[in-house]
């Protein structure tokens, strides 16, 4: 499927935030995003679940171990972008995953490279600022702050 080929018109579209899950050591935010409703369904958030299984790798011992996914239902199918934040805490690593309508839970890679659309990086911008403001910048590291801070809303 070609991503980014289809013509379409801006319009914003809600995002909610779920509560935090807990991925093979991994605490994970998760946002979701719709173009066609209110929110993502559950069955639709249950098969991003697995594209997070799939992406994070193992959880670092001596280290924070946080990441974030951002699961968009779009008319042209199902994306999940992953991030995770390196050992050091300053390295965002992502990947991003696109699924057809008619099997939700078959993630493949997105094509092309493809990272984020406007949508999706409404929620990566705040989970940048949110981890500086803390994790990065304070002495000791405030998680529960840092997992308290979402963003939510029309955009």
């Amino acid at each position: 499927m070609a991503v980014g080929e289809t013509p379409l018109v801006y319009a914003p579209r809600r995002m909610v935030a779920y509560e935090p899950d807990r991925v093979r050591g991994w605490t994970v935010k998760r946002y979701g995003i719709s173009a066609t409703r209110p929110r993502p369904p559950e069955p639709v958030v249950e098969a991003a679940r697995s594209a997070v299984l799939r992406t994070l790798p193992d959880a670092y011992d001596d280290a924070l171990a946080y990441a974030y996914s951002v699961l968009h239902e779009d008319p042209d199918g199902c994306y999940v972008v992953v991030g995770w934040w390196s050992r050091n805490r300053v390295i965002l690593h992502t990947r991003t995953w696109l699924s057809q309508w008619e099997a939700p839970d078959d993630w493949r890679p997105a094509p092309n490279g493809a990272t984020a659309c406007i949508w999706e990086m409404v929620a990566m911008a705040h989970e940048r600022d949110a981890w500086v403001r803390h994790v990065v910048r304070p002495e000791v590291p405030d998680v529960e702050a840092y997992l308290a801070s979402t963003v939510c809303g029309a955009f």
